[in-house]
């Protein structure tokens, strides 16, 4: 009979290299450029602080009973190999956030005249560092994704190539694309109430996204003791929404970078 091959000389080898993979991998994450280090944890406000610049931008959160949360994005632009960096430390980032900073990069690189690398991710000549902080010590966020910061990154590059300063109290919303289009996102509602509370007095959505769509509790008595709740939806213009809850936000809508820029900066 012919004799069944030994798998342990394989399954040996398999070990080794996974074992030299993993090693390769926390090697190379060793030597990736890190926020300003300090007692072995990020400095976060000396980063903010050094920052080139800084834009708030406008999430929700996950879960039953979602609510807006104002993070802020801090971008530096430093001489070099064309590298584009995004944090991971004090929070993480998804793959759609990461993608959306990329077109970010190439579409304000565009506007501003800047060559884009060989490869087409970066910059010639310059990397780029991109950070986002929590909201504080009140809400803890552990993770962020999406590609609706696309927008408000554009803006901050732009600021920062163009040496342009952003307005305070302007927040913006919505994806960009590669042609310079600013792309519908969800959730305006909860990111608008989130920007008025932190003071924002212009905020800035997609084309057509001005009027949004809510939905109201109905209580349906069916019989002493015994009720029915469902949820109504209902079409409201966004700042009439806004000033029914006592806050004064001027909602300006935009189809285009350039358009946003044009608000935005000075």
């Amino acid at each position: 009979m012919p004799r069944k091959p030994n798998p342990l000389p394989r399954l040996a080898a398999s070990f080794l290299l996974g074992l030299l993979c993993g090693l390769l991998g926390y090697h190379l994450l060793l030597h990736l450029p890190h926020p300003v280090q300090h007692g072995g944890t990020v400095n976060l406000q000396g980063w903010l602080e050094n920052a080139g610049c800084t834009i708030p931008i406008v999430a929700v959160s996950s879960g039953e009973n979602p609510t807006g949360v104002v993070c802020t994005l801090a971008v530096k632009i430093k001489s070099g190999e064309g590298y584009v960096y995004v944090s991971v430390d004090p929070m993480l980032v998804g793959f759609d956030f990461q993608d959306s900073d990329r077109k970010a990069v190439r579409v304000a690189g565009n506007m501003a005249g800047y060559p884009l690398d060989e490869d087409g991710v970066g910059l010639k000549g310059f990397d780029i560092y991109f950070l986002v902080a929590g909201p504080g010590k009140e809400v803890r966020v552990e993770a962020i994704d999406g590609p609706s910061a696309g927008a408000a990154t554009t803006i901050a590059l732009l600021s920062l190539l163009e040496n342009r300063r952003i307005k305070e109290g302007y927040v913006i919303t919505g994806t960009v694309e590669e042609d310079g289009r600013i792309g519908q996102v969800g959730g305006i509602p909860h990111k608008a109430l989130a920007a008025a509370k932190e003071g924002a007095t212009h905020f800035l959505v997609p084309k057509g996204q001005n009027k949004v769509t809510i939905y109201e509790k109905v209580t349906y008595e069916l019989f002493p003791g015994w009720r029915w709740v469902t949820y109504r939806p209902k079409l409201v213009n966004l700042d009439t929404y806004l000033r029914e809850r006592g806050w004064d936000l001027q909602v300006l809508e935009v189809s285009r970078i350039e358009e946003a820029a044009a608000i935005m900066l000075e």
